[in-house]
């Protein structure tokens, strides 16, 4: 008994063990789930080879496929840790039973960022040895933009990023670390290369195209591309192809846009009053206001009439811009396939202007073999421009439109017969507005361009691979002008029409062979080498037809002028073939790091350029760089709160040979007329003459230009990369600086290129960025840029110490820029302006002002009499003040150069939503405010040609010389009639001295000359919001229902303000014009956009 209990109970507990030993199991089973996911960038992109593994546990993870796609089993309640190179690390709960989207975001300061440093190399950020900032195609895609060089205003410290102005698709500049040169706008623009292969500029390249943009900013890196790495190097990917199933993106987005601001101008009144006081008292003048406006006596009926506001009518539209852009990529291990159509069509705040471009850009990889592949790269953009920028906008830009008259007088109300008018005076008042001036002045642009290019990759052996690239480009371009008879044009050609076609093409060639070998030593990761050498050959050539023709019909449009030129009668024809402009080079680099802990890099390379006369056409640029990484010393490694100490040093030197070709010898033309020649020649079987062409006299003696780099930096990474600060200083020289000096005329030429001196850039630069805060849910990034520049002449050839130079958009009658030995580049020079001559200053003679003893002569600039501009005396022939204001009162009044600019960003996302804003600031440098020099003067007017002037020149303010004070005769008293001496009266003195007794600006009429003064020299300092961009993300529960993956909306809101004091329509205006920067005239102005996007993936 006892022993069936006890095997009772025995039987019991082992049933009990064999029922836990069989349900835990099962238990366990039940608790593990099999997730599916899918891993995409911040872009909807798939990222392929990410991990994706259980957190705590890392021998359990997969990576994603070729789609972005993984399957992996995990007990419920686990977090899944999902993370790939150069981005965050992303942390999601394990869901089973469907298909989650895992979306990682970059981390643009991750130590594994791949950067692209030229020629097919790649290194991760934590080996470099040299300067480089980059800006992600992730980044890109958040923020709507026209252009590539738009997207990088205030990404990346000491790269200054203007537009020329705000016409539609105008041109990009950027400088880095200040351009390396300053003397000619050229000179001093980086080099651009797309995928291995040297563009001219980056404008036309669609942003959605773009994988990535690496500046290249001190020589240790830039030596690799020599001869045109000088002034910094910018290296365009755009998007690769991937294998995977066929995908397809769709970006588009609809742009309004309205000017953001407008000039203050005399409305009808005031403008009247003024055009009266330009007339003296001569009959003939007289009789011509009262032709043109009425009595003066009865002005004040223009107190009610309509005032036209011309930036209205002209510039007060809202166009609407709009973008569409398609990607398709797919393909296998073997065939890859990437294409992208991009249609943008932008108009301007301007009628008829606008450009559309449209873009295709097509990669096709091919693996042939385990160790051969081939890529080709086909592109092909066609560009439509209509309109000429601000200074296209009629006969005489943007200009003219603010100079109109706000009312065309008495030829508003009265209709005169065309038959009984002399047509040369009434010529501009038939232009009843600027838009007629706008129709008579017409331009059309196309322009082609097809790249071809073509990679062959061998891998020989591991490590070792062989590249050869070769890419081919073709561009052709046509420039149509027309000009109606009513244009000042066609007043030189009987009045009637001109047209003018010019059609370019270039053609261009670059074949690069690269040799690649990657070799680690003892246990990886401790002794790394590479090493490249490189072979490279370049060519280009432009072809240049122009035809003239006039004495079109009256009435013809210009189409069908341009279709058939023959309407009209040809007066000029020609043809040009540039010389070849060649260049062979070789070049290598080696790179070495001890455990990623000590690294050096050395760099050379020769290139030989058809630029420069033989003896000269070599040039050798050398880099030697190093980096230390301290926090992977022992010493170090108790730190947890650094993730990286770095110190980086680099000396390099790069070169410059952007001029024109043939600039070292004779060039001729062919003529059939005599003249100063070099012989006779037969051509055809005549007689013709071989004449001296161009304005340029050679040089056989001018080399390469050659830029001397020094740059030392910290990288510098705390809390697990939360916080990253690079501080940099660098020292940059560049020597035998190309320009093109002007020369005696006595020569038979102008100009001539030649090496002049020296100049050196110091400056600093300081980029901060990292995360706010983080969370599963939330992410809050800044990022901020700064940059300081110095410039200063060291030193100039030959005996002139100082070179002088006018703006090329502004002709002043003096020159109002200077290079000089001691000083910066970008001086403004001129006389410092000393308020307006008081009648204190004069002792009444009879009817006459007569200057008292110590009352400056101003009579060599606007004269020395009550009301006009007066000018500081600081100097004269004997180094002393002497009286007379001349060229020896000219000095400093103005800095062109920013003492501080850079820009700072804010993005987050919370869930579905993202947000990104972008600002950017420029702060203490100045500009010559032309414009407003041009509204407060008569320059160019005239009584048949009235021009308005600014409303601060109102009669309250300016002086005047018709007074509100009525004679006994109920007529206005008239200064004039006393100051000229038609009828003198005493009475007309007291009331003269009486109404100007306040005034404080000079009256335009008195300024008919372009003297440049501190008046007109301001402050650009601003700040800016760049962009702000506001999107959502619908979840993909809903739209997986419609066939789509992703779907995100988004809207955005550009120029929204701008900070500034300066009085012009925008102070960012163009940084390109080499010696002369930073003068603001006729620029088309700037507007404020708002828009609204969509991004779609299927």
């Amino acid at each position: 008994m006892r022993q069936k209990e006890i095997m009772k109970n025995m039987n019991g507990r082992l049933f009990l063990l064999l029922a836990l030993l069989l349900f835990v199991p099962l238990g366990l089973f039940a608790q593990s789930i099999t997730v599916k996911g899918t891993v995409v960038d911040e872009t909807g992109e798939t990222v392929i080879g990410a991990s994706v593994v259980e957190k705590g546990n890392p021998s359990n993870g997969v990576i994603t496929d070729f789609d972005g796609q993984f399957t992996l089993t995990v007990p419920k309640g686990k977090m899944l840790v999902v993370s790939y190179v150069g981005y965050i690390s992303q942390e999601v709960e394990a869901v089973g039973g469907e298909n989650i989207r895992i979306t990682l975001r970059e981390d643009s300061q991750s130590l594994d960022e791949v950067v692209v440093i030229g020629y097919g190399v790649s290194q991760v950020r934590k080996d470099l040895t040299g300067s480089v900032g980059s800006v992600s195609g992730a980044k890109l895609a958040q923020v709507p933009v026209a252009s590539a060089g738009e997207a990088l205003q205030g990404k990346i410290a000491g790269v200054q990023v203007t537009t020329v102005d705000g016409a539609p698709g105008a041109d990009i500049n950027i400088r880095i670390r200040g351009g390396g040169t300053s003397l000619s706008g050229d000179n001093s623009k980086p080099l651009f290369v797309v995928d291995g292969f040297i563009t001219d500029n980056i404008n036309d390249i669609p942003p959605t195209d773009i994988q990535s943009i690496d500046v290249l900013k001190d020589a240790s890196l830039t030596a690799i591309y020599g001869a045109k790495g000088g002034n910094g190097v910018v290296i365009v990917t755009t998007k690769s192809a991937q294998a995977g199933k066929l995908k397809v993106e769709f970006n588009t987005y609809w742009q309004a846009r309205q000017l953001s601001g407008k000039l203050d101008l005399l409305d009808t009144y005031e403008f009247v009053r003024y055009q009266l006081d330009g007339t003296v008292a001569s009959n003939s003048e007289i009789h011509q206001f009262r032709n043109d406006f009425g009595n003066p006596n009865d002005l004040d009926i223009y107190q009610h009439a309509v005032t036209h506001d011309w930036q209205d009518e002209i510039m007060g539209s809202t166009p609407i811009t709009q973008m569409y852009n398609v990607t398709v990529k797919g393909g296998s291990d073997n065939i890859k396939l990437s294409t992208s159509l991009t249609h943008h069509d932008e108009r301007g705040v301007v009628e008829s202007s606008g450009v559309r471009r449209t873009n295709m850009n097509t990669k096709i990889d091919v693996k042939l073999s385990d160790r051969v592949s081939l890529l080709f790269n086909p592109r092909f953009t066609y560009r439509r421009d209509m309109g000429a920028g601000g200074e296209g906008i009629g006969t005489s830009g943007l200009i003219g439109v603010l100079r109109y008259r706000p009312t065309n007088g008495l030829r508003e109300y009265i209709f005169r017969d065309d038959e009984t008018v002399n047509f040369d005076e009434e010529r501009n008042w038939m232009l009843a507005s600027p838009r007629d001036d706008i129709d008579q002045n017409y331009r059309l642009r196309h322009s082609y361009t097809f790249t071809n290019q073509a990679s062959l990759t061998w891998k020989i052996i591991d490590g070792l691979t062989f590249r050869s690239d070769i890419a081919q480009s073709w561009r052709f371009r046509d420039d149509n002008r027309f000009y109606g008879y009513l244009t000042d044009e066609a007043a030189d050609n009987n009045d009637m029409p001109v047209a003018e076609i010019t059609n370019d093409r270039q053609d261009k060639y670059v074949w690069t062979n690269t040799l690649n070998y990657q070799l680690s030593l003892r246990d990886e990761d401790v002794h790394n080498f590479s090493f490249l050498l490189g072979h490279e050959m370049q060519h280009t050539q432009t072809t240049t037809n122009f035809e003239a023709a006039r004495y079109f019909p009256q009435q013809t449009p210009p189409r069908s002028a341009f279709a058939n030129m023959g309407l009209g009668t040809a007066y000029q024809t020609t043809s040009s073939v540039s010389t070849p402009d060649r260049m062979l080079s070789f070049f290598g680099q080696a790179n070495y790091n001890y455990k990623h802990k000590y690294l050096v890099s050395l760099t050379f390379r020769a290139d030989g350029s058809t630029k420069f006369a033989p003896g000269d056409q070599w040039g050798y640029f050398p880099s030697i760089s190093g980096a230390w990484v301290l926090s992977e010393e022992p010493f170090m490694q108790d730190i947890d709160w650094i993730s990286q100490f770095k110190i980086r040093a680099a000396f390099g030197m790069a070169g410059n040979n952007e001029i024109d070709s043939d600039l070292w010898r004779y060039q001729y033309s062919i003529s059939s007329t005599g003249g100063p020649s070099w012989g006779e020649t037969t051509l055809n079987g005549e007689g013709y003459y071989q004449n001296g062409s161009g304005s340029t006299f050679p040089n056989k003696d001018i080399k390469w230009e050659t830029t001397i780099t020094r740059n030392l930096a910290l990288d510098l990474s705390f809390f697990d990369g939360r916080l990253n600060i690079t501080p940099e200083f660098y020292w940059n020289t560049t020597r035998d600086l190309l320009y093109e000096s002007m020369i005696p005329s006595t020569t038979g030429y102008t100009r001539q290129m030649q090496n002049v001196g020296q100049v050196t850039n110091k400056g600093f630069e300081l980029t901060i960025g990292g995360d706010l805060y983080r969370s599963r849910d939330a992410v809050l990034s800044a990022n901020f840029t700064m940059g300081i520049n110095k410039t200063h002449v060291d030193h100039l050839n030959g005996d002139d110490k100082e070179l002088w130079a006018t703006s090329s958009r502004w002709s002043s009658s003096d020159n109002d820029f200077c290079l000089r030995e001691g000083e910066e580049v970008g001086l403004i020079y001129g006389y410092v302006y000393d308020g307006l001559y008081s009648f204190d200053e004069f002792d009444r003679v009879n009817f006459n002002y007569v200057a008292k003893e110590g009352t400056v002569n101003g009579d060599g600039i606007y004269g020395t009499q009550p009301g006009r501009p007066k000018f500081k005396d600081l100097s004269g022939p004997e180094g002393k003040p002497d009286g007379i204001i001349d060229e020896y009162d000219r000095t400093i009044i103005g800095n062109t150069n920013p003492r501080l600019q850079g820009g700072f960003s804010l993005s987050g996302q919370w869930k579905n939503f993202d947000f990104n804003a972008n600002f950017t600031y420029m702060l203490n440098f100045d500009l010559i405010n032309a414009t407003a020099y041009e509204l407060s003067s008569a320059y160019g007017s005239s009584q048949s040609d009235p021009k308005n002037v600014l409303a601060d020149f109102n009669y309250e303010n300016r002086w005047v010389y018709y007074g509100d004070i009525y004679n006994a005769d109920g007529t206005l008293y008239n200064a004039n009639e006393m100051l000229y001496s038609n009828s003198q009266h005493n009475e007309y003195m007291d009331v003269y001295q009486s109404i100007n007794a306040n005034k404080t600006l000079w009256n335009p009429n008195d300024v008919t000359e372009r003297y440049t003064h501190s008046y007109f020299i301001e402050d650009g300092s601003f700040l800016r919001l760049q962009d702000i961009t506001i999107g959502y993300t619908l979840p993909e529960k809903l739209t997986s229902d419609w066939g789509i993956s992703r779907l995100r909306v988004y809207v955005t809101g550009s120029n929204l303000f701008c900070l500034t004091g300066y009085s012009g329509y925008d102070p960012e205006i163009d940084i390109q014009s080499g010696l002369t920067p930073s003068v603001d005239y006729n620029r088309y102005p700037r507007s404020r956009g708002y828009l609204f996007g969509l991004n779609i993936s299927f």
